[in-house]
């Protein structure tokens, strides 16, 4: 999920968009009759859904369902409506019986932040804020901590005043996941969510994995050569990184421990769901040893992009 600003820059560019290859950073399989694609604005990005081997009316009423999955979950999870489930919790401090998908993120998130040390905390929303406003960072960050959040069945309350929650970093692959979900239970065996970068791949194409590349964050500067390519079946990958938010002038990324050294500019996460590659992908932007704490996590692969441009491989990587 990104900002009403960028998402109206987004929009501007669609026009230019459907002219090129969608999207630039999957390299999906040459389009044929047996495959069924198609494109919505969701979550500020471009939501792709291609499935293969299925009838014309089958695929459409599966897709069709899959989105309408996720349009729910976006409605609870955005912090961008007031109204949502998510932006009556930040303005109240507390709120009972909350959607389950807002209680399964939340402890989602919070056993993330646990594995990663902390590096993944929801809980940045007022460093972000003050970001934006240019405004000191002491009194926000006294606000930042999964300490001050307590779960309780379907209540969820916060300890102090002023404390507020983002789900940006784990939520688009959640909703992904969903989408993915509804797929299965209509009887698709073989698709492919694109979710702006959150990807999740079930089957294959004609026998064969689906395909994914990492985007080079040297695209603003005409480097479009793709660092790596990985091969997804029954697995899903995201991506974090600065480049995108550099090029407006502003990072979305927050390091809510105030690490320093030399940390990647692109991460990519391989993992089982889509949920977990957002997050850890997020994770390891802010960490000081990325690729250490990944080697450590099972299931999972990443490939880290450094400033010098120079590309690391985990060694789960495909």
């Amino acid at each position: 999920m990104i900002d009403r600003r960028s998402f109206l820059k987004q929009l501007a560019g669609a026009a230019v968009l459907a002219a090129a290859p969608f999207p630039a950073f999957a390299a999906l399989p040459s389009m044929k009759s047996a495959l069924h694609s198609e494109t919505r604005l969701m979550m500020g990005t471009f939501v792709t859904v291609t499935t293969h081997g299925l009838s014309e009316a089958h695929a459409a009423e599966a897709v069709t369902g899959a989105y309408s999955a996720m349009a729910r979950a976006e409605a609870l999870l955005t912090r961008f409506d007031s109204a949502s489930a998510l932006g009556q919790l930040n303005a109240s401090g507390g709120l009972r019986d909350l959607p389950v998908e807002v209680i399964d993120v939340i402890h989602a998130a919070s056993h993330i932040h646990k594995c990663s040390g902390g590096a993944f905390d929801p809980t940045v929303l007022p460093m972000v804020e003050a970001m934006e406003k240019g405004a000191g960072l002491a009194e926000a960050r006294a606000l930042v901590g999964m300490g001050h959040v307590r779960v309780e069945g379907s209540s969820v309350r916060f300890d102090r005043e002023g404390v507020k929650m983002s789900l940006d970093g784990i939520a688009k692959g959640y909703i992904a996941d969903l989408g993915a979900k509804h797929l299965l239970r209509a009887g698709v065996k073989d698709f492919l969510i694109n979710a702006g970068g959150d990807i999740v791949a079930h089957g294959s194409k004609a026998g064969k994995p689906w395909k994914v590349a990492v985007e080079n964050p040297g695209k603003y500067e005409g480097e479009t050569a793709y660092p790596a390519v990985c091969a997804l079946k029954g697995q899903a990958m995201a991506t974090s990184g600065n480049y995108e938010s550099a090029a407006r002038g502003f990072s979305h990324l927050v390091d809510p421990l105030g690490h320093k050294g030399i940390r990647p500019v692109s991460a990519t996460v391989v993992a089982p769901t889509a949920m977990e590659a957002d997050a850890l992908a997020t994770a390891l932007c802010v960490m000081a040893e990325p690729m250490a704490f990944i080697e450590r996590m099972p299931h999972t692969a990443c490939c880290l992009i450094m400033p010098d441009g120079s590309v690391h491989r985990s060694s789960r990587w495909a």
